[in-house]
C-alpha cells in the first residue's frame, strides 16, 4: 500500500502512502505512471486515481465506486497520452478517458469477447494515437484509436509464440 522510488541504479530514495482510503494512502495501488513531473497512482480497492507531485506530495484525486461516467469498478492501469489519461475499469469492462485534472471526456468498450469489448481489460499503453489494451481474458491485445474507434488485435490463447494466457500489462518500446 504505498509507492517506493528508487534511483537507475537501484538505491532506494522515498516511499509515500500507507493502507487506508484517505488522501494520499493506497489500498492495492496497481498502476503507475509519470507526466509532466507528477505521479499518478490507479487503486482498484478504492476504485481511484490519486495524482502526486514527484515528491509524494499529494495534489488531487478523482474516481468513486460504481458504474457512471467517472465511477470504476476496480481501476486497474493508466497512462497518459497527450494530456489524457487513460484508465481500465476492470469489472465494467472498459476504458475511461480524462484530462489530467480527472475531468472526465469519454469511455469505450463492454463486456464480451468480440472486436472492441473487454473482459477485464488490465494494462494499458498510448502512443502515435493508438491505444493498445490488454485483458485478463480474451487472450489478446485489442488496437484502438484514442477515440475508441476498434482498429486491429492479435494474439490468441495458449502459451505458444504470440499467444497469451491472461496478460496482465503492456508497454511499448519507443526507439528515439
Amino acid at each position: 500500500h504505498r509507492v517506493q522510488v528508487f534511483d537507475t541504479q537501484g538505491n532506494f530514495l522515498r516511499k509515500w502512502g500507507s493502507a487506508g482510503s484517505e488522501d494520499g494512502k493506497f489500498l492495492h495501488p496497481l498502476g503507475i505512471t509519470v507526466y509532466a513531473d507528477e505521479v499518478y497512482v490507479t487503486e482498484s480497492s478504492n476504485h481511484r486515481v490519486q495524482v502526486f507531485d514527484i515528491q509524494g506530495n499529494f495534489l488531487r484525486k478523482w474516481g468513486s465506486g460504481g458504474t457512471g461516467d467517472g465511477e470504476f469498478a476496480q481501476v486497474m492501469d493508466v497512462t497518459i497520452y497527450n494530456a489524457e489519461a487513460y484508465v481500465t475499469d476492470y469489472l465494467n469492462h472498459r476504458v475511461q478517458v480524462f484530462d489530467t485534472q480527472g475531468n472526465f471526456l469519454r469511455k469505450w468498450g463492454s463486456g464480451g469477447t468480440g472486436d472492441g469489448e473487454f473482459r477485464f481489460p488490465l494494462g494499458i499503453a498510448v502512443y502515435a494515437g493508438r491505444a493498445y489494451v490488454v485483458g485478463q481474458t480474451g487472450y489478446r491485445v485489442q488496437v484502438f484509436d484514442t477515440q475508441g474507434n476498434f482498429l486491429s488485435k492479435w494474439g490468441s490463447q495458449g502459451s505458444g509464440d504470440g499467444e497469451f494466457d491472461n496478460p496482465w500489462g503492456i508497454a511499448l518500446l519507443l526507439k528515439t
